[in-house]
C-alpha cells in the first residue's frame, strides 16, 4: 500500500509539471500570436474614428481654468464678433477707433448719447436745436450774414439806444423830482393823454379805477354793478344782502344759521317769512307776541279785538280782569264749560 501510495504521487507531481509547462507554453504561444495579430490590426485610425464618431453633437463642460491657452491651435482660430457679449475688452483698437481710456467716457443709449469729458473735433454739424448749459466762448469769427450775428448786432444797437436815452432822462428826472421833494408841486390842472383828470377841486369822470382805502363824508354815491360794505351789505342785480353774497330774494338777512326773507310771492302778493325749516317769532317789547310754527300753525298769547280780549286758562279768572273778557278753557272735558267771560 505504501508502494502505490508513492507511485501515485510521483504520477500526480509528474502531471503537475507536465501541466505547468504545458501552460506556459500555450501561454506564450498566444500571447506572441495575439501580439503579431494585433500589431496587423491599425488600432490608432480605429480608436480616432471611434472618437470621432462618438463626439460628433456632443458637448463638455469644462471645468474653469482647465485649458491652457498654449494648448489652442491659434492659427486656426476665428471669434466673430457676435459671439462676444458682456465684459469689457481693454485696449481696444480697429481701423476708425483707438481706446486708450481708463474709465468709461462715452455711454451711447436709445434717446441720448452722453459724453463724460471734453469732446474735440474738427468740424461739427447739428441739425436740430442746440442748447447750452454753461458758457459759450467762441475763438473764431463769425460770419457777418449769419442770422446770430445780425440779431445779436440789432440787440446791442438797441439796447444801447435806449440805455442812451435813459440816462439822459434820468439825468432831468432826478432833477425834476429833488425840486418836487424839496418844494412840491402845484397844479391847478392835470391833464393824461389829452383827458383831463384834476382841474382844481374837481375829479374828472374820466377817472372810472381807483383803489381807495378811505375818502371823507360823500354827499352822494352812485354805484352800478355788485356792492359789498364792511363784508356785511352786499348789493347786486336788485336784490340785497346781509351777511350773505347770495340773495334769494329782494333783501335777504342772515343772522349765523337763521334766514330771513323779503320779496315777492306772486303777482300783487308780498311774502316776509323764513325759507328755511325754522320758527318765526313777531316780538314786542321782547315778548313772543305772535309765533309762526314750521308745521303751518300760529301760536298767540293773548288777541285783542277792539276792546274784548281774548285768553285761555284752565281755571275760572277772577274779577280783576277788564270786563268783556273771554277766557277759553284750555283743560275741557266733556260736558264742561268752553270758556268764560269776565
Amino acid at each position: 500500500m505504501d508502494i502505490d501510495k508513492q507511485v501515485k504521487e510521483i504520477v500526480q507531481s509528474i502531471i503537475a509539471e507536465v501541466n505547468t509547462k504545458i501552460q506556459s507554453q500555450i501561454q506564450d504561444i498566444v500571447e506572441k500570436q495575439v501580439s503579431a495579430t494585433v500589431k496587423q490590426i491599425p488600432l490608432q485610425s480605429l480608436f480616432q474614428n471611434l472618437f470621432a464618431t462618438a463626439l460628433t453633437g456632443e458637448q463638455f463642460n469644462f471645468p474653469d481654468n482647465s485649458i491652457p491657452g498654449a494648448a489652442i491651435k491659434q492659427t486656426d482660430l476665428s471669434i466673430s464678433g457676435n459671439q462676444i457679449t458682456g465684459g469689457i475688452i481693454t485696449n481696444f483698437g480697429s481701423t476708425g477707433i483707438d481706446d486708450k481710456a481708463t474709465a468709461c467716457q462715452l455711454t451711447v443709449m436709445d434717446d441720448v448719447t452722453v459724453v463724460e469729458n471734453n469732446l474735440l473735433t474738427k468740424d461739427l454739424t447739428v441739425k436740430g436745436t442746440t442748447t447750452i448749459e454753461g458758457d459759450l466762448n467762441v475763438t473764431g469769427t463769425m460770419p457777418k450774414d449769419s442770422a446770430l450775428y445780425v440779431s445779436i448786432v440789432a440787440d446791442a444797437t438797441e439796447n444801447v439806444r435806449s440805455g442812451l436815452n435813459q440816462a439822459v432822462f434820468s439825468g432831468f428826472s432826478d432833477l425834476v423830482f429833488k425840486q418836487i421833494k424839496e418844494n412840491g408841486i402845484d397844479l391847478a390842472r392835470i391833464t393824461v393823454n389829452g383827458q383831463e383828470l384834476v382841474n382844481g377841486p374837481n375829479l374828472s369822470n374820466g377817472v372810472i379805477n381807483s383803489n381807495l382805502q378811505k375818502v371823507g363824508t360823500l354827499k352822494e354815491l352812485q354805484v352800478a354793478g355788485e356792492t359789498l360794505l364792511g363784508q356785511t351789505l352786499y348789493v347786486s342785480n336788485k336784490r340785497v344782502g346781509v351777511n350773505t353774497l347770495e340773495p334769494t330774494q329782494a333783501l335777504t338777512v342772515w343772522d349765523q344759521e337763521v334766514e330771513i326773507g323779503f320779496g315777492k310771492l306772486q303777482e300783487n302778493t308780498a311774502i316776509l317769512g323764513t325759507p328755511r325749516n325754522q320758527p318765526l317769532i313777531v316780538s314786542a317789547n321782547g315778548k313772543k307776541n305772535l309765533t309762526l310754527n314750521i308745521d303751518g300753525s300760529i301760536a298767540v298769547n293773548r288777541v285783542s279785538i277792539g276792546s274784548v280780549t281774548l285768553d285761555s286758562s284752565d281755571t275760572p279768572p277772577s274779577n280783576d280782569q277788564p270786563i268783556g273778557t273771554i277766557v277759553f278753557n284750555s283743560n275741557p272735558s266733556l260736558g264742561g264749560p268752553l270758556g268764560w267771560v269776565v
